[in-house]
């Protein structure tokens, strides 16, 4: 019995020496970012912009206007982080148009999703106890977004897949009641920290509305970058540990069996 136990030991921790394949993200891996409330006036002490504020429109398919527009603008920490790289600021923002007297449906907007490339995303270095990877600006004109409004997305989620990753902010809750951005309203600002510098094309944004948008709505984005999943043990390895600690106890209760006996 003490061989068997001892060899069933030795092959459990054989088994978690070897190396493993490590699994990739899954479409399941969905990380809720934690935001940090602050006011415009703190966030342009913090930061300086690094490029222009890109304004680009969207309409949806049976309106003859605009139904509203994405703002967004890079900018960059003033300070120095611990590691001692650069931290930037990506600041998103929706302003809805007012519904037009010449009968077009009023618009309104769900949500927002776009390919955010890498998981760039950095914390706050004011926040290192309490993972904070951007900030909520419900007040003030941050850099160049000069549509301040109100409401914060009632989720703001990261999405890994094998090379990239997506940003969804959600602005309905049916859960609580929350209902759009309405026609002539703005949304609040929301920034994700990034230690990567903004890349060079855009991609295209995907407003959720009453209906498909015309055209292609573009925003801007970090440089692409490792894909980092937070890591989550296996079932085989959280049971390998299982066996190994099992094994540990009997091997334990043999010992103090001994002694008694002794």
């Amino acid at each position: 019995m003490k061989k068997f136990a001892l060899a069933l030991a030795l092959g459990l921790g054989a088994g978690l020496a070897a190396p493993r394949a490590q699994a990739g993200p899954k479409a399941a891996d969905f990380t809720t970012l934690g935001t940090q409330n602050i006011s415009a006036d703190q966030f342009n002490s913090l930061f300086t912009p690094v490029n222009t504020a890109v304004l680009s429109p969207f309409r949806y398919a049976d309106s003859s206007t605009d139904s509203g527009m994405i703002e967004s603008q890079v900018f960059k920490y003033n300070g120095t982080t611990a590691d001692g790289n650069p931290l930037y600021a990506y600041a998103y923002q929706v302003g809805i148009a007012p519904t037009p007297a010449g009968g077009d449906p009023a618009a309104h907007v769900d949500s927002l999703s776009f390919k955010f490339n890498a998981t760039g995303l950095a914390v706050d270095p004011n926040h290192p106890t309490n993972p904070t990877y951007g900030y909520i600006v419900t007040n003030g004109k941050v850099g160049g977004l000069d549509l301040p409004g109100t409401q914060i997305p009632t989720s703001l989620t990261f999405q890994p897949d094998a090379t990239t990753g997506y940003i969804r902010a959600q602005y309905v809750d049916p859960a609580t009641g929350t209902t759009p951005v309405s026609a002539g309203a703005n949304s609040a600002t929301f920034v994700l920290l990034s230690n990567q510098p903004p890349a060079t094309t855009m991609p295209s944004v995907n407003v959720g509305g009453p209906e498909a948008t015309v055209g292609i709505q573009k925003a801007y984005v970090p440089q692409p970058g490792a894909i980092q999943p937070a890591p989550v043990p296996e079932p085989a390895t959280v049971l390998a540990w299982a066996g190994v600690l099992g094994v540990a106890a009997l091997a334990h209760r043999a010992r103090k069996a001994r002694t008694a006996a002794a």
